[in-house]
Parts: structure tokens; sequence; C-alpha cells
């Protein structure tokens, strides 16, 4: 009789273990939805990224102001003569557009730059041409002209200049960008030349400066609250608030990697691309990164699960089928599709409100039905619930995501451990 009661327990334990493999096994299936899942959201965010394309092309791209220089025709390269002093400043005024379903943050911004042009003593070494100071004309580099929302005026010793297209021009640094005549002669003969430029430009999330002045100092204002600071150099004032922020640099010819006469032998875009300053109104996170960071935690979701059902099934000696488990593996699954839908129309963390509570209800309702037992179902509904807790507290903490995440685990490891041999007593 007692061998026959060993054997029995036996046979259980043996149907336990073979149980337990098979959960671990769905638990590795579940694995190839959640890369589908992901997959999802990668099309959605390139869904995204081309309405924003679509928008640029009437309102702007991001803008890149590279100049002023004095473009020279010399006997054998073309030499860019940069400012002695640069002083840029300007009020970003953003606003919200939608286009679909997607909402994207774009801006006005009056761009003010003014400055001295000086001729230094190398200019005349550098073997300028007979037609040098007739065909000499200043530059302006624009990121994209279609965000100009009004005329450009440049001025030079006050005397308005006519403004014309980069591209009409073929010594034109690049084709993206303002020109106007230059009187390069009186620079020679040791005039200082001022000049003020005037830019109404729009654009969408970026406006990014290269610091050509042999000193320039960049001052920017905005309504943004919460801007992201970029490029080569950060501002040596900033703050920011709720209202905005107001941000300055300050940047010398010796912080750069170029000098203030510069040859066409070198590339001007990789010239100023490696010494541009700028920010960033665009969202740090937007809902399609929390949600691929959220979708990352769903394989923990999915074992912590099935290891508290499994346990409850254990302790109350109740079948849980293997369908069963399928089936809540799918549910814990739909969530991020849930999650995914609700955020591109309401903010990440209702949406997460919202999909978390539609499936931990949807769960413990299912539990409820399954072990006849409403309160132990409750007990897993909260569980599941701090579960989701824990892990949306780890996408808020972002730099201590990593400690926070391995002492929950190991909470939750000690946890299980403390479980199973409190099992283990009451089956002795």
């Amino acid at each position: 009789m007692e061998e026959n009661t060993q054997k029995t327990a036996s046979n259980h334990n043996m149907l336990l273990g073979l149980k337990l493999l098979i959960i671990i096994g769905i638990s590795v299936l579940l694995l190839i939805p959640q890369f589908l899942i992901m997959n999802l959201i990668s099309e959605r965010q390139c869904t995204r990224n081309d309405a924003q394309r679509e928008l640029a092309k009437s309102w702007g791209m991001d803008q890149h102001i590279e100049g002023p220089a004095v473009v020279i025709p010399g006997k054998e390269k073309n030499l860019y003569l940069f400012p002695e002093s640069l002083d840029v400043t300007g009020d970003i005024q953003s606003q919200t557009l939608k286009r679909g379903i997607f909402e994207f943050s774009v801006y006005n911004a009056p761009i003010k730059l003014s400055g001295t042009f000086k001729c230094p003593k190398e200019l005349y070494k550098r073997g300028l041409s007979d037609n040098s100071c007739e065909k000499s004309f200043l530059f302006i580099g624009l990121g994209d002209l279609r965000g100009l929302s009004e005329n450009v005026t440049i001025k030079l010793n006050g005397v308005p200049c006519q403004v014309e297209p980069a591209s009409s021009f073929a010594e034109s640094p690049s084709n993206s960008g303002l020109v106007c005549s230059f009187d390069l002669s009186a620079l020679l003969n040791g005039d200082t030349i001022l000049f003020e430029i005037t830019l109404p430009i729009k654009g969408i999330d970026g406006l990014y400066f290269a610091p050509v002045g042999n000193s320039t100092s960049v001052s920017l204002t905005s309504d943004w609250g919460d801007p992201s600071f970029q490029g080569n150099f950060l501002p040596t004032q900033r703050e920011v608030n709720d209202n905005g922020f107001k941000a300055v640099w300050k940047v010398m010819a010796l912080n750069r990697d170029y000098g203030q006469i510069a040859t066409n032998s070198y590339s001007w875009e990789s010239m100023m691309n490696g010494s541009e300053l700028g920010v960033n109104l665009c969202i740090p996170v937007d809902q399609y990164q929390q949600t691929t960071r959220t979708v990352k935690y769903a394989i923990l979701i999915i074992i912590l699960t099935f290891a508290v059902v499994f346990f409850v099934e254990v302790r109350r000696k109740t079948n849980v089928h293997i369908v069963q488990y399928i089936l809540i593996g799918i549910a814990l699954l739909l969530f991020y599709t849930l999650l995914l839908s609700f955020s591109e129309h309401l903010l990440f963390v209702i949406s997460y409100a919202i999909a978390a509570l539609m499936t931990i209800g949807l769960i413990t309702v299912f539990m409820a039905a399954i072990l006849k037992d409403k309160k132990t179902a409750l007990v897993v509904g909260g569980l599941l619930t701090l579960l989701y807790i824990f892990i949306f507290v780890l996408l808020q903490l972002e730099s201590y995501a990593l400690l926070a995440g391995s002492l929950g685990l190991f909470v939750i490891l000690a946890a299980a451990m403390y479980a199973t041999v409190k099992i283990r007593r009451q089956r002795s």
C-alpha cells in the first residue's frame, strides 16, 4: 500500500515536471509573436516617419544654417573666408501639426545673423586671381529653402543686397543656400565689412548652426519646454522650464578643426557638419520607443505569470490545461498590441493603464472560471497588477532601470524559492 502511494506520488511529480517543461516550451514559442509585435511597431514607426517626410515637403525639413562665408575664386582653388565675429539670435516659436493620426512639432524662427569681415594677412598669400574681386560673393547655406517663410534681407555696411539662390552660382559650395554680391576690394583695402542677415525660416524638429566666426555667439529662446541640445558644442548658459528655454553658446575658432580661411579642397558639408551646434524640439522618447522598450519585458511577464498559475495549480491541486496556458500567453501578448493602438491616440501613461487593466481583467476572470475560486483569481490578478506596475516603473527610471530591475528580479526569485519550499512542506 505504501509502495503504491510512493509510486503514485512519483508519477505525479513526473507529470508535474513534464508539464513544467511544456510550459517552458510554450514560453519560448511565444517569443515568435513577440518578434512579430516588434516588427509591427517598426512598421508603424516607418508610417509615422513617412508622414513626417510628407509634412516636411510642404513645411520644411530641420534647418542647418551654415555661414556666412565669402567665396573668393583663386588661381587654383576657391577660398572661403569666414567672419571675424558672428552673433546669432533667434526666437523659436513651436507649434503642433497633424498628419493623419500623427502629431509633429514644427517651428517658426526669425533668425538674425550679424558680425564683421576683416581681411587677414594670410589672404594675400593665397594666390588671388585677377578676377577675384569681381567674382567674389557672400554665401550662406540653408538646409531647406522651402522653409523660408518671408523674404531674406542681407545688408553689407548697412546697404541692402540682392539675394539669389545659390544654385544660380557655379562656384557656390552648395546648391542649398543663398548668395549675394560682395565687394572684396574694400576688404583688401583694409576696410571692415559689417553684415546683417535676417532669415525668417520654418522647420521641423531641429535647428542647427555652424560656428564659422573667429568668435561665435548663438543665443536662442523658445516656448518649447523639453529641448535636446545637440551637436559638437553644448550651451555655456541654459535655462529650461515648462514655459520654454533660453540657451547661449560661445565658440572660438580654436574649438573647430578648420581655420578662418579654407579651400574647396575640403568638402563644405564635412567642415560644417563637423562643427555644428543646435537644438532639437522633437519628443525625446515617443510612444513607439516606449512601446518597444515595454515589449522587451514580454518574456519576463509571461514566465512570471505562468509561474504564478503553475504554483496556484500545484497548491490547489487543480489541473490547468496546456491550452489554457497558451490562451493566457496570448492574452499577455495582446497587451502590447493594445498598448501600441491606444498610444497612437492617447498619452502613453493612459494607454499603458488601459491596456494593463484590460489584460489583467481578462486573465482574472479567466482564472476565476478555471479555478472556481474568485479569491484566488483576485490574488493572481493582484500579482499581475504589481508586475505591470513594476515594468512601468522600470520604463520611467531609464538610467537606474538596470539597478531597479536587478533588485526586483532578486526579490521575485526569492519569493518563488519561498513558494516552492512552502509547497514542498505542504505536500510532505
